[in-house]
């Protein structure tokens, strides 16, 4: 990794959150990563390219969304200040994204490529329980969302996400909150209203 102390230690903490390494090891493998720049618009991955990146977010918020038929961009989801990320059907099978996944923000980004992550997995076979951990995680939040979002009517599924993220509230437009909510803007508009009122 590129010699950065307020990188290493976020990273260090997260390795730490899930496994114990000593501090040698810890530093070999921290030094596997790279930290990675984007702009603010910036494409971390496009549509039919292969993902090759595995890590988190360590500053800034991006946003990963898919086309429909018609054309219309549908958000996945958005990430934050240390969130893990990677585009993993892509990153797993190496094969082209169907996803695309841009930065909504000045993001900085502490990655490591396919090929990396599985010498990383030789040299250190813990590490791959660190690995199925986050799988394990993002694979519960994903179930989690998709289920709000079916199950629960339009204003529940609002109330759900400001209760559950009200950090995004603030960062992320409008209209990337409603499509990810599977509602149109002016429905989301509404419900902001309906709620505004009922707090006044």
């Amino acid at each position: 990794m590129a010699a950065d102390d307020d990188a290493f230690e976020f990273l260090k903490r997260k390795i730490n959150n899930y496994i114990t390494l000593n501090d040698q090891d810890t530093l070999d493998l921290v030094n596997y990563f790279k930290i990675r720049l984007f702009e603010k618009n910036q494409f971390l991955l496009r549509e039919n390219q292969i993902c090759n990146f595995w890590g988190f977010i360590q500053q800034g918020l991006v946003r990963s969304y898919s086309l429909t038929n018609e054309g219309d961009e549908y958000t996945l989801g958005c990430m934050h200040e240390g969130s893990f990320i990677s585009e993993s059907l892509s990153f797993i099978q190496q094969v082209p994204s169907s996803v695309n996944v841009h930065a909504l923000e000045d993001t900085v980004l502490i990655c490591i490529t396919y090929a990396k992550l599985q010498e990383l997995y030789i040299k250190y076979p813990v590490f791959e329980k660190f690995a199925r951990m986050l799988y394990e995680e993002r694979l519960s939040r994903v179930k989690a969302g998709t289920l709000y979002r079916v199950q629960l009517s339009a204003t529940e599924r609002y109330i759900h996400f400001i209760n559950t993220q009200p950090e995004l509230i603030k960062r992320v437009p409008l209209k990337y909150i409603a499509s990810y909510l599977n509602i149109t803007d002016s429905t989301l508009s509404r419900i902001r209203g309906k709620i505004g009122r009922m707090k006044v």
